[in-house]
């Protein structure tokens, strides 16, 4: 049974990792290494998702037919590229096995590759339960624990500290 029924769940669950991945300033620059515009086709089911990762510009992720022209474009069945961007599926093989088509430049393809790396644990989160906006939510709900548990803990050594200190 495919993992994807429609474009719609492409675009809601690997589109959302995309864009909140490509769109993330701790991303931009893995991203704008890139340095072109790239299309992602599904092929079963249908979808498009066009990725400007341009040098020195913010990304911009869009779902759907494109006016942007993509240098390099990228075709797969939705549960190949399900796997890719999970980093279980390597572009190499699946190139020669012809799983994934390829238009464009290789040099730009190539370039992909060290993104998996970068969407991967994002995207591996959103299929265990979570989404993207969550596991962000989720870590900085963390750090702030973190910080007001150190916090506490000052506030506490120097409690006793104060109780230990000699009275004049």
């Amino acid at each position: 049974m495919p993992h994807f029924s429609s474009a719609d769940e492409i675009y809601a669950s690997l589109g959302a990792c995309l864009k909140a991945a490509a769109t993330d300033p701790d991303n931009a620059r893995d991203f704008q290494r890139v340095g072109t515009i790239v299309r992602l086709e599904t092929v079963a089911p249908k979808a498009q998702i066009t990725l400007k990762l341009e040098a020195d510009q913010p990304a911009e992720v869009e779902f759907g037919e494109s006016k942007l022209r993509p240098a390099a474009i990228l075709a797969m069945p939705g549960d190949v590229a399900q796997g890719f961007w999970l980093g279980e599926v390597n572009i190499i093989t699946a190139l020669a096995q012809e799983k994934m088509k390829a238009q464009g430049p290789v040099a730009v393809i190539l370039k992909l590759v060290p993104l998996v790396n970068v969407v991967a644990p994002l995207y591996r989160a959103q299929q265990e339960g979570g989404v993207v906006s969550e596991v962000a939510e989720e870590e900085e709900v963390a750090e702030v624990e973190v910080e007001v548990a150190a916090v506490e803990e000052d506030a506490a050594e120097e409690e006793v500290a104060a109780e230990e200190a000699p009275q004049s």
